[in-house]
């Protein structure tokens, strides 16, 4: 019944820097990601307000004949 405990392996610096660049890289891609979403909404938004604009026009000449 005498274990002995196992302590795990020391962490290096290279650890440290490897963990922190795949970090690093997750957190760009997020950004990226993100970006890539706002960019989409705005062309939409930019979609909806030419065609609001368009139906407008379109009704306001109608009434006027």
């Amino acid at each position: 019944m005498n274990e002995i405990a196992q302590s795990p392996a020391p962490l290096t610096i290279d650890d440290v820097r490897r963990k922190a660049t795949h970090i690093q890289d997750m957190a760009e891609a997020q950004v990226r990601h993100i970006a890539a979403d706002r960019h989409a909404q705005l062309v939409v938004a930019g979609v909806v307000v030419v065609l609001a604009a368009v139906s407008v026009a379109y009704y306001l000449g109608t009434r006027r004949r």
